[in-house]
């Protein structure tokens, strides 16, 4: 099971599993993230068998697919393939800012301690770690930059001008 951080630190309870093909390995009751195209195709039923519902979406879908459910909704997990796959970034943008998502977003795969940062900027709050890599490392990506001069999706931060004036 991957590791989960968030701001906060490490979550040592993360309830959700990850769909891999196999239903029956997934007990009734549990929060379940499934793949785009199985939550298409089957979320009424997991409806029936889950406690809660998630999707994971590829660099290659549209959440435009998803936004007229998001009341169905708990989690989105957005695959990152390898490091230098940078659609995940985007999709993210997308959810947050034309779409509305509000609720968690979660950067799953390839995560490297130097992206976690721009990750969080672009509107994740959470980020699942390969096995071997350390959480507190991983971590310390969140405090790198004291001062963006972009904005941040999703969240109503300041910016800085080229001047070094906050601006809104």
């Amino acid at each position: 099971m991957p590791k989960l951080i968030d701001s906060h630190g490490v979550r040592l309870n993360d309830p959700w599993l990850t769909y891999a093909g196999d239903a029956h390995a997934i007990a009734a009751g549990s929060c379940v993230i499934l793949p785009l195209t199985e939550f298409r195709e089957f979320a009424g039923t997991w409806k029936n068998h889950a406690k809660a519902i998630g999707v994971l979406l590829s660099p290659s879908d549209d959440p435009a697919a998803i936004a007229g459910d998001f009341d169905k909704l708990r989690v989105i997990a957005i695959d990152f393939p390898s490091f230098t796959d940078g659609r995940g970034y985007s999709l993210a943008h997308q959810l947050r800012e034309r779409h509305g998502w509000t609720g968690e977003l979660r950067a799953v795969g390839d995560i490297q301690r130097d992206q976690i940062d721009l990750l969080s900027r672009a509107g994740f709050d959470t980020f699942g770690l390969r096995d071997d890599q350390d959480a507190a490392i991983a971590l310390t990506g969140l405090k790198d930059f004291s001062i963006a001069y972009q904005y941040s999706a999703g969240r109503r931060t300041p910016r800085v001008a080229l001047n070094g004036q906050l601006t809104r």
